[in-house]
């Protein structure tokens, strides 16, 4: 199974700028809940440990992952601290800018010993994504890392940064944690964004390849309107161009693609087979241009939708004969 360390929360999403008394609707969302989201709607088993709060914002998350058939731990998920919460506004193109109210929420109080509590019920777990708020905000930042190092049997883990410069206190301190981070990883999935903040002034491409060889791992770059591009530990690259479909926003873009990947990759035991020691091996160039292929069509109907609202795999699949 896949499991999701990581975020929920509610956005609140302006309508408008135009009106001094700006109006929101609010959706659920969070990088780790959305990409629990993704991979379970597309078949995959998912296991999402998060920690939620027990006020109304969480109980309706909880309803969300029922609704969603994401496994969790109801040990986590009545905590007595608030909920976390994010807005975001809009430019003409549709990309979100954050503002987060996370500081002392449930979400990011996550202890060591209660996380490797909930890990190793999944005798089943196969890879763990991180990142994000739940990996920038103390104390439960470095109690993720912790655990997933106090593991005995170690999961594959997939990481994408997706910072957010509004929850950082120190970005230096921050870098280091990702650079932890990164030397415990297999995969990760980043933005150009968030590679200018981890290494500023960088070429996006030539330092993503690097990282990729240098670290003997998976590199997927997203670059917006412009695509993604994997680098794999062996030099190679494989670029992949959007699927364009109509924009209403770009909310969970990132996250339905991390979603995608994770779930088309478990499909294919890339992560290897339940009851064994995970190992993640050598990728195909034929597989890994299937998956890239998988998770742009995916994000892309969820670019097509109001918030983060992540397609089922028959709706990729009708996309993807379509193009």
């Amino acid at each position: 199974m896949i499991g999701i360390i990581g975020e929920g929360l509610i956005d609140f999403i302006a309508r408008g700028t135009e009106d001094a008394s700006m109006v929101f609707d609010s959706y659920i969302g969070g990088c780790g809940l959305n990409t629990a989201t993704a991979a379970s709607r597309l078949g995959s088993p998912v296991g999402f440990v998060g920690k939620l709060s027990s006020d109304m914002f969480g109980q309706r998350i909880i309803g969300h992952l029922v609704d969603n058939q994401l496994m969790f731990d109801p040990d986590l998920c009545a905590v007595s601290l608030p909920s976390l919460i994010g807005f975001a506004s809009l430019d003409a193109e549709g990309k979100a800018s954050y503002a987060f109210y996370c500081k002392g929420t449930a979400p990011v109080s996550y202890e060591k010993e209660e996380l490797v509590n909930s890990l190793v019920l999944h005798s089943d777990l196969r890879v763990v994504h991180i990142g994000s708020v739940a990996l920038a905000v103390e104390p439960g930042c470095d109690a993720i890392l912790d655990a997933l190092d106090a593991l005995e049997v170690k999961p594959i883990i997939f990481l994408d940064p997706n910072i957010r410069p509004a929850v950082i206190d120190d970005i230096g301190q921050h870098r280091l944690r990702i650079e932890r981070a990164l030397s415990m990883a297999s995969m990760v999935k980043l933005s150009d964004e968030d590679l200018l903040l981890l290494y500023p002034g960088c070429d996006v491409h030539s330092t993503a390849s690097k990282l990729a060889v240098d670290r003997t791992m998976e590199v997927i770059l997203t670059l917006g309107r412009k695509g993604s591009i994997w680098y794999t530990a062996e030099g190679k690259s494989f670029a992949q161009p959007i699927i364009d479909l109509p924009l209403i926003d770009t909310v969970g873009a990132g996250d339905t693609f991390s979603g995608a990947l994770l779930s088309f990759l478990h499909e294919k035991a890339c992560f290897g087979s339940d009851g064994q020691v995970p190992h993640f091996g050598m990728l195909s160039e034929e597989l890994i241009k299937e998956a890239l292929r998988f998770a742009t069509a995916a994000s892309a109907i969820n670019c097509s939708r109001k918030g983060c609202n992540p397609p089922t795999k028959a709706e990729v699949l009708s996309l993807l004969g379509s193009v």
